[in-house]
């Protein structure tokens, strides 16, 4: 499993998606058959700073981590692990996002196959 970590330029998004790319194809030369996963932030910020739509050729399945969403780094309370939005969250922008109903959404909508979303759920 590769954890998900943001990428922060176009050429990371590339690199990103290039190293996958070769992960899979050594595997795949050793022993076929083995997964390949990565862990991904669940925020459709984190979401759009890769490519879904190209690593997910690469990969078994997505991890995709629906909790830490709000935490003491934020400057209102907000759900840990929202499942959907909530009616009154005063939050703004991509922020207002931060529920699994959303992050599943977005990356179904970049043509990640349901059967390689899995959930994360934080207790």
């Amino acid at each position: 499993n590769a954890c998900g970590l943001a990428c922060g330029t176009a050429e990371d998004r590339e690199n990103f998606t290039g190293l996958l790319a070769e992960f899979r194809k050594q595997l795949d030369a050793v022993r076929p058959g083995l997964l390949l996963s990565i862990a991904s932030g669940a925020g459709v910020d984190k979401i759009r700073s890769y490519d879904p739509d190209k690593v997910h050729p690469y990969l078994d399945f997505i991890n995709v981590m629906t909790y830490d969403f709000h935490g003491g780094w934020d400057p209102i309370t907000g759900f840990h692990s929202a499942l959907y939005a909530p009616a009154n969250d005063p939050s703004t922008g991509d922020v207002k996002k931060y529920n699994t109903n959303d992050a599943m959404q977005a990356f179904l909508d970049k043509g990640v196959p349901a059967r390689k979303l899995n959930v994360g759920i934080g207790f």
